[in-house]
């Protein structure tokens, strides 16, 4: 089992490289850096995100980090904040039609990186391997919990 733990940490830090490296030229391009891209892409692909709270228990970045962001993808509009009705202290964050070609972007490098890196693996392995993955970070989580 070491050799499993081994191989995933030593190529998911050369994944998250990879995936850095090649959104660079992006975060470069729309003077953007990396929690601002990650906060984009949260709020993008997880619908059930909508507040730095919500972000924060990614725990990828700390809450003054996200806070700080946050105002800054503000000041720049890329997303709008909302006062939660229900809960006067929160704010919902939302994105921007400003943010569309940021998105647009990524996803076009995403999806060209994915087929690259999944190029000779069936649909078959791919199934098997989220299925095993989603069990691996059950288990993570009752163990954080």
């Amino acid at each position: 089992m070491q050799e499993i733990e081994s191989m995933m940490m030593v190529n998911m830090s050369k994944f998250r490289r990879l995936n850095e490296q090649k959104l660079e030229k992006i975060m470069e391009k729309y003077d953007l850096r990396k929690i601002d891209m990650e906060i984009i892409l949260y709020l993008h692909n997880y619908k059930d995100v909508r507040t730095a709270k919500d972000i924060a228990a990614t725990e990828m970045f700390t809450k003054g980090h996200i806070s700080q962001s946050v105002k800054r993808l503000r000041e720049r509009e890329y997303i709008i904040a909302t006062q939660d009705m229900s809960d006067l202290r929160v704010q919902n964050l939302q994105l921007t039609d400003k943010a569309i070609p940021v998105i647009t972007e990524v996803d076009g490098i995403k999806s060209d990186m994915e087929a690259y890196v999944f190029s000779g693996v069936t649909e078959e392995e791919i199934a098997v391997m989220k299925t095993v993955f989603a069990k691996m970070c059950d288990n993570i989580n009752k163990l954080l919990k």
